[in-house]
């Protein structure tokens, strides 16, 4: 009501100070032509809403019947009736507006959150892909497979199931987010019970109790009762800066399920700590939560495909292109057949890492092998050059000889699915700087 008040009374004074200027000889200027008063409630229906531009009219009305009796008049001019008794209604109407773009406006802000926190959550896979190339354990010697051992690996693939491991997430955490001091406690299993058991740490034990309760810690409590990420503020703010206590606290979801475990970070380089930082660390957390067989099934049912699948596959993709001008990336890692090894364990960590709808398939003709990779469609040159260094680091840890080397083709517009499969199976033809 204050503002209204100094709006209103600054304003009124301006339009009657402009009036008397104009016309000094004419006193009857502020009845004279009401029509300029218009912007009073109009300005304040802008800024207060109906009601404000409502009142506003309803003001100036009563302060210019007031000015023409003051200065002798019986009444309001004819002329100018129809303008005085229109000006609450159009503080009003004014007011209506404003408030309906209001609300549109604060329609887009929510979108704009929303769509600023899932490019928030990409940014940070994209990161934690590009890093965890430098993780990844590769362990898909198929130098020694004979033509039937892939297809049988494939089917055994489809039978495993993913494991939770602690222990890895820590690892995983103190190699990407440079985290010294964690713990991954286990959550009670019963309603009544408010401690937690301690699963593995890392940084020593002396600041993670093996029985930890949740009244100890406010960070704990509340991020089990909110699910959801919570750090300390402090270290959002440059400089970062900490406080005593946790960290950090996140509970983790296994697939489909409700939180089982918590992680509780106690140190952190501070000089370290990046806006993403703690993206990746619940990327992390996110990825390693695990499956159960009958998701890895269905995954992988998808994901695992024949060659002519493969194909269909290849020729929706260049449909893709054409539409929206953004390009799918094909490889091709070819192999020998000279050894005895098992590439299940390699499959399992290669299609975790690389992005979800990512397509595997298997070609062989005239003793040549290779698998077939067809990663979906993304405009970030980051991101493809993140998965063309784990690609190379993938066949260089195996050992492999110069003539296995990754073959990558990117998608065009005025490429066919016949050329890209010549130019991804070509023996004689390096493609893999493309």
């Amino acid at each position: 009501m204050r503002a209204f008040s100094i709006w209103f009374a600054s304003l009124f004074l301006l339009l009657a100070g402009l009036s008397a200027l104009l016309a000094p000889h004419d006193s009857g200027g502020l009845s004279s032509n009401p029509t300029p008063f218009l912007l009073l409630p109009a300005l304040l229906g802008v800024r207060h809403g109906p009601r404000g531009g409502f009142i506003a009219g309803g003001i100036v009305t009563s302060l210019l019947v007031l000015a023409s009796f003051w200065i002798g008049q019986t009444g309001v001019s004819s002329d100018h009736l129809h303008a005085m008794i229109f000006l609450p209604l159009v503080g009003a109407l004014v007011g209506f507006a404003s408030r309906s773009k209001e609300g549109q406006s604060a329609r887009l802000r929510v979108e704009r959150d929303l769509l600023l926190e899932e490019n928030r959550k990409h940014v940070a896979e994209r990161d934690l892909l590009v890093l965890s190339r430098q993780d990844l354990q590769q362990r898909l010697e198929v130098r020694g497979v004979d033509d039937s051992a892939i297809d049988e690996q494939i089917t055994q693939l489809r039978e495993a199931t993913d494991s939770f491991l602690p222990a890895a997430i820590l690892e995983r955490l103190a190699h990407i987010t440079h985290t010294r001091k964690a713990s991954v406690y286990e959550l009670p299993s019963g309603c009544g019970s408010k401690t937690l058991i301690r699963v593995s740490s890392i940084g020593g034990v002396e600041c993670f109790p093996e029985y930890l309760r949740q009244e100890d810690h406010p960070i704990v409590s509340e991020a089990l009762a909110r699910s959801c990420f919570l750090v300390q503020k402090s270290l959002l703010k440059t400089p970062s800066t900490r406080r005593s206590g946790y960290l950090a606290a996140y509970p983790i979801c296994r697939a489909g399920r409700a939180p089982s475990h918590l992680l509780v970070v106690e140190d952190l380089p501070l000089e370290k700590i990046t806006s993403s930082t703690f993206d990746l660390m619940k990327a992390v957390c996110d990825r390693s939560g695990g499956t159960d067989q009958g998701l890895v099934r269905e995954e992988l049912d998808h994901r695992v495909i024949s060659q002519l699948e493969f194909y269909a596959a290849m020729e929706s993709a260049v449909e893709t292109h054409v539409t929206y001008a953004v390009p799918s990336t094909l490889v091709s890692v070819p192999f020998d057949s000279s050894g005895e090894t098992d590439p299940l364990d390699a499959f399992c960590d290669l299609l975790e890492i690389l992005p979800r709808q990512t397509l595997l398939s298997n070609y062989r003709e005239n003793g040549r092998r290779a698998l077939l990779f067809l990663l979906p469609a993304n405009s970030d040159p980051a991101v493809r050059d993140g998965i063309r260094d784990l690609f190379y680091d993938f066949v260089a840890e195996l050992g492999m000889g110069p003539t296995c080397v990754p073959r990558f083709v990117m998608t065009g517009p005025s490429q066919s699915p016949q050329q890209l499969w010549g130019e991804l199976l070509v023996s004689d033809q390096d493609v893999a700087s493309r």
